[in-house]
């Protein structure tokens, strides 16, 4: 029988106080415990997790894994002399500081067969900056975006703007800006310019597709609002709803595939970013980040569809029905709770 193994960064790993991903962490365990559920549920393979020890002691006494299933993650090559030819591997992680890219390219030192992006895709999704460049260049509508540093230096960019990390993950550290004194104020404060974009606010409801590419294949899975709330000058992201509205669906649809057909290395889930005006035409939607990963949306879209979307992970075709469960939409949250509500008309 052969093995899949889930890896989530911030579950697999004993995170040191104060760090800054630490906030993501309830995030990561939902997603660990809805793949457990999922993959658990997959009879031709044996289920593994990779968890530090506080987490794998909570899977343990919830009895969602036994202690044969459970790896407790080495300081170095976490796969090394684990993983083997044929086994299956889903790694999750933020692109903060290159983690994703660089765990994924340790698992590329085995013969494990990777349910991820490639490295090079994401590096590419994974800089907002690069991704800015990829989405202009194949004249895909996206919000203007400079380098921090270039901008202080010549600001040519129209108030409002949001000021972000070019690496981000969940939203954090990402400013609402409507004066340039404030984006100079938080610039002073930044070692490396260099690290940190400036880009245009655009107006419109921030949503998002997901798709998933499994042997070549790209199929749509599902669309969503996402929550998204301001507090004084920051964003907070906080879930969201499943599905979006009929016309709405279909210009994310459209726009998002635009957005991926010319964009390589993708496998497995993959999510569109974006955000939708208000001319029904969708002459003010604008794409605004690529997610090369399991993305918060898998919470709700695992309880919409009638299909076990791990099985469509490690299957051998995309084929299924797009079923919605019961008539209703489901809205869901960060912490894995979610929300069976009536559909949106």
């Amino acid at each position: 029988m052969k093995s899949v193994y889930v890896f989530e960064e911030l579950t697999a790993v004993m995170l040191e106080p104060g760090n800054p991903l630490s906030s993501l962490r309830t995030e990561g365990l939902a997603i660990l415990k809805a793949l457990i559920d999922d993959f658990s549920k997959q009879e031709q393979y044996k289920l593994f997790v990779f968890a530090s020890e506080d987490v794998g002691e909570s899977l343990l006494s919830e009895k969602l894994i036994d202690l044969g299933q459970l790896i407790y993650t080495e300081e170095t090559n976490p796969f090394l002399d684990i993983v083997k030819p044929g086994d299956k591997v889903l790694i999750m992680a933020p692109e903060s500081e290159g983690i994703l890219s660089r765990r994924i390219n340790q698992l590329s030192q085995t013969e494990g067969e990777s349910l991820c992006c490639t490295e090079g895709a994401v590096c590419l999704a994974g800089d907002k900056y690069e991704t800015f460049l990829f989405l202009n260049k194949n004249k895909i509508p996206t919000p203007n975006t400079m380098l921090l540093r270039d901008f202080i230096e010549n600001p040519r960019l129209d108030l409002p703007l949001v000021l972000k990390p070019r690496d981000g993950a969940g939203t954090s550290d990402t400013f609402y800006c409507e004066s340039l004194d404030f984006i100079k104020e938080k610039a002073f404060d930044l070692a490396n310019r260099e690290s940190w974009i400036v880009q245009e606010f655009k107006h419109g409801i921030p949503a998002s597709y997901c798709f998933l590419r499994v042997h070549g294949e790209l199929k749509p899975i599902v669309s969503s609002f996402q929550f998204v709330n301001r507090v004084e000058d920051q964003f907070f992201y906080k879930g969201g709803s499943i599905p979006l509205t009929p016309s709405l669906d279909d210009r994310a649809l459209a726009l998002a595939k635009l957005t991926l057909n010319e964009f390589e290395g993708l496998n497995g889930w993959v999510g569109v970013d974006m955000i939708l005006g208000d001319e029904p035409n969708g002459r003010n939607d604008f794409v605004c980040e690529i997610n090369p990963r399991l993305t918060t949306a898998y919470l709700g879209a695992r309880q919409y569809l009638d299909v076990n979307l791990a099985s469509m992970l490690v299957g051998p075709d995309l084929g299924f029905s797009r079923v919605v469960i019961k008539v209703n939409n489901v809205t869901y949250g960060k912490d894995g709770l979610f929300e069976i509500n009536q559909r949106q008309t």
